[in-house]
């Protein structure tokens, strides 16, 4: 029976409802050891009617083990791997140990959201996963990954996790806390323990374990008297110390058989057991072990009967004990296995060279599976084993390496602390303080390690030295300092490079290449980059970005991704799903837009790259400001803020402040969106990525010196092309005497489909023009083509600021009529109920549907609506033919 918890009960329990009406949901239960969160768990799978089960629980011991958390959890799916795309089944494969075959973290990733996906469609799935903390890293990352993406398919995940070492905090949760006086009261009473003390219950703090294994004390008036002796101590501490009693009564056979058992890191019985007559114990030592209740034998698993059992039993014992517990599970093991030479390793007293060479094969092995998280462990375990310097640190730089490209960046700074206390060549710091930075830290700060990094290997690799002044470049310009992003790509002139690594260095620099040369690039690249996996299409990506031609770019970007996911490069996504979604923005795809920067975030988030985070964070809320929507802009804007502050992250710090901006324009709030916008300087970041913002706020609000210098700003830093064009003509308008001209130049720009934000922009100022000049008539053409194009895109908030200049015109604006069609047949009776004034709860109610699925429905719908608010759903038609 369960005491308490109703609401974390209750929420389940929607949870549940929602995946058999075919919905998704994740909730992650996060608490101290023994709070209940495994007791929610089993509840749960208790009332899973009609839904297939999958569960793992994660292990300290195994923690190092790639990919055992998802052979535990997927053993019931396992027929539909057959199913997969080729490179997912052979990946999963390869993770799983069924083959050799090798595999990236990411495609792992992507086949276990597959996986998912198949066997989903034929039953709802509650996945659960206990102590997430120990699961293995390779295998959280999966999960993680498969939870930020499990949107449509009647899938819940439910996370327990005892600590912040993995983190959650993009996902919904619940913080679990002690349970309240009276019910912790009647939870020992059901334990026999009828009139607990105030004092007990206060020492516990409501911890379901402690109560419950305290109760089970053999000697309860000693329990009592402890807390009266030793007052409040650490819940943790007393819940182990609970358990260990019982230990500490059992035979020493029987406690060093638990210690064995411990130290193992698979469960098997037969290891276990090996283990321990190498040791000389009793054949009924497990007998006694098992009679205490403290671990069971399941088939051929040996279980202990909760995770804290084992860690108790583990850290309580001497290092001389551990030792000899792991050498004993290495000889059973045998020699040549890698799970032997881990617990060899971790026996080990003094630096053993060929042990130390064993520990870094086995990181090899555990790299090509795909588990590279996993491998830095191992690595750094190899490196203090190694009898040199020379070879320690060599170790040491490969694990930051991995780390990095595992998504680890803290980690890899804190080991190149360590590799510090050795000499270390000055390119190997320089380059991997300036990668730590760029993922992580100050990209000012990167781009001075990177550029020194690149000067050093300029005699000796030119290729990869212009390879590093492009990180260098893209630093500087994530930074702020467009002047020394442009020295950084001038720089690889200088360098003995091939011609088409000089190619693409000009190319970077002035953005002047021909479609056909732009897609030669990467090949071309590649020959003189034989190691490169896939950056050679990133540099053609970011080419293609920087250029004029944002459809070529786009369908350049769109390759380079493919590209990208099939050599396994994930720490390359975040940023080009940047390009992707900015060139969306421009081209005026909003979905995919959108689409493209939520996928970034999630990438960026998996993969420890904060600035990129902070970067798309920005760009959703630009997104947001087009739509109208602010409170979504503001809310993404002050998480990118908060993130990029720190950092100083200037791109995204300029992005989230012109959404900002851009959002009180659309609304007519010059003042508000002058004060935003100017905050910025005169820096070219905002001229580039927001000039007629900027422009027409400090016409609106009496400074047009400020838009003068912006517009001198863009002219000099821009490059050619029709957007470029329209955008210093129509702001030409805004700051000039005789605008039409300007404004007439910039509408004879050919392809201004290729730019509908742009283009209707231009329709929307020179229409405001005209209605001033009283020439009404031209003035309602020009903004019923803007009305048109910013509705085709999902701009909103411009629809509305263009409709009412087309009202005072004279005009009308005229609606799709098809507003009720453009809607999936549950978002419109979503839409029906919410424009009667229901709110999300009692929606939920009468769909069966959670108010946060409502929520995300309404978030879906307004932007096909054209409509920015619930209060607008009362003036549309939506009844369905």
């Amino acid at each position: 029976m369960i005491h308490g918890r109703r609401a974390e009960r209750d929420a389940i329990a929607v949870l549940l409802a929602d995946a058999l009406a075919g919905d998704s949901g994740v909730l992650v239960l996060r608490g101290e050891a023994g709070i209940g969160k495994s007791t929610l768990l089993r509840d749960a799978v208790a009332g899973a009617a009609g839904m297939l089960v999958l569960g793992c629980a994660g292990v300290e011991s195994e923690v190092a083990q790639a990919f055992s958390g998802l052979h535990q959890l997927l053993r019931p799916v396992l027929r539909h791997v057959d199913a997969l795309p080729a490179a997912q089944a052979d990946a999963l494969r390869g993770a799983l140990g069924v083959t050799d075959a090798p595999a990236s973290d990411f495609v792992v990733s992507a086949a276990l959201v597959t996986l998912l996906g198949l066997a989903a469609a034929e039953r709802p799935l509650l996945v659960v996963v206990d102590d997430l903390q120990w699961v293995d890293r390779a295998s959280a990352a999966a999960l993680l990954f498969a939870c930020r993406r499990l949107v449509t398919d009647p899938v819940v995940v439910l996370l327990a996790v005892r600590d912040s070492t993995v983190d959650t905090s993009d996902l919904p949760r619940l913080e679990l806390a002690g349970l309240p006086k009276p019910d912790a009261a009647r939870l020992l009473a059901d334990h026999g323990w009828e009139w607990p003390s105030d004092a007990l219950l206060a020492a516990t703090g409501g911890n379901p374990l402690a109560l419950v294994e305290l109760a089970a004390h053999d000697d309860p008036s000693l329990l009592v008297a402890d807390f009266a002796l030793t007052g409040t101590v650490p819940l943790g501490a007393r819940v182990r110390k609970a358990f260990l009693r019982r230990a500490d009564a059992l035979p020493a056979a029987a406690r060093e058989l638990l210690l064995v058992a411990a130290a193992e890191d698979t469960g098997q019985l037969d290891t276990v057991l090996g283990a321990a007559a190498r040791l000389g114990l009793p054949d009924d030592a497990l007998g006694a072990a098992e009679d205490s209740g403290l671990l069971a034998v399941v088939g051929a698993e040996l279980r202990f009967r909760h995770p804290l059992v084992r860690s108790a039993v583990y850290a309580e014992a001497t290092f001389h004990r551990r030792r000899a517990a792991h050498l004993a599970v290495a000889e059973q093991l045998g020699v040549h296995t890698d799970r032997a030479t881990w617990h060899r390793a971790v026996a080990a007293t003094a630096p053993d060279e060929e042990l130390a060479d064993a520990v870094e094969r086995s990181a090899d092995a555990a790299r090509r599976r795909g588990g590279e998280a996993a491998a830095v462990s191992v690595l750094r375990r190899a490196a203090h084993l190694s009898e040199t310097a020379d070879g320690r640190r060599r170790r040491l730089v490969t694990a930051a390496f991995v780390a990095l490209n595992s998504g680890q960046p803290e980690v890899a700074r804190t080991l190149v602390d360590e590799v510090m206390a050795d000499p270390v060549p000055a390119v190997t710091l320089a380059q991997l303080n300036g990668t730590i930075e760029l993922y992580s830290g100050d990209p000012a700060v990167a781009h001075s390690h990177l550029v020194r990094c690149a000067e050093l290997m300029a005699e000796t690799d030119p290729e990869e030295a212009a390879w590093t002044f492009t990180l260098a470049s893209g630093a500087a310009f994530i930074a702020g300092d467009m002047g020394a992003a442009l020295d950084a790509t001038e720089r690889i002139a200088g360098l003995a490079c091939s011609p088409a690594t000089l190619r693409a260095a000009k190319a970077l620099g002035n953005g002047e290449i021909t479609p056909r040369e732009l897609w030669a690039l990467p090949e071309e690249l590649a020959a003189s980059h034989p190691e490169s996996g896939g950056r050679t299409w990133m540099w053609a990506a970011v080419i293609g970005w920087l250029g004029p031609d944002q459809r070529q770019a786009r369908k350049l970007a769109e390759v380079a991704g493919t590209r990208l996911r099939a050599v396994g490069a994930s720490g390359a996504l975040p940023e080009l799903l940047y390009y992707q979604a900015d060139i969306d923005y421009r081209l005026g795809l909003w979905t995919e837009g959108v689409a493209h920067a939520e996928e970034g975030v999630a990438f960026s988030y998996e993969t420890g790259q904060r600035g990129w985070t902070a970067t798309l964070l920005a760009l959703l809320a630009r997104f947001a400001a087009g739509r109208g929507d602010a409170a979504e802009c503001t809310r993404l804007a002050e998480r990118a803020l908060a993130i990029a502050g720190p950092l100083r992250q200037r791109l995204a710090t300029t992005i989230a402040q012109t959404a900002l901006g851009s959002l009180a324009l659309g609304e007519g709030d010059a003042v508000e969106a002058f004060a935003r916008l100017s905050r910025l300087g005169d820096q070219p970041l905002i001229t580039l990525g927001a000039l007629t913002d900027v422009v027409e706020a400090a016409v609106r609000v009496g400074r047009p010196e400020i838009g003068e210098k912006h517009l001198d700003l863009f002219a000099r830093w821009a490059g050619g092309g029709a957007m470029t064009l329209e955008r210093l003509h129509h702001c030409r308008a805004l700051l000039g005497d005789d605008p039409e001209p300007h404004f007439r130049r910039a509408l004879s720009i050919e392809d201004g489909q290729d730019r509908p934000s742009i283009r209707a922009r231009t329709c929307l100022l020179y229409g405001e023009w005209l209605r001033r000049a009283k020439r009404t008539v031209e003035a309602r053409v020009q903004l019923e083509t803007a009305v048109e194009l910013y509705r085709g895109i999902g701009a909103a908030a411009w629809v509305r600021r263009a409709g009412n200049e087309l009202r005072a015109a004279g005009g009308s604006v005229q609606r799709t009529g098809d507003e009720a069609g453009s809607l999936t047949p549950q978002e419109l009776q979503v839409a029906q109920l919410a424009a009667v004034g229901f709110s999300n709860r009692e929606i939920g109610v009468r769909l069966h549907l959670s108010p946060r699925t409502v929520g995300s429905h309404l978030y879906r719908m307004f932007p096909k609506l054209g409509v920015t608010s619930r209060g607008q759903l009362r003036d549309l038609d939506l009844h369905a033919e």
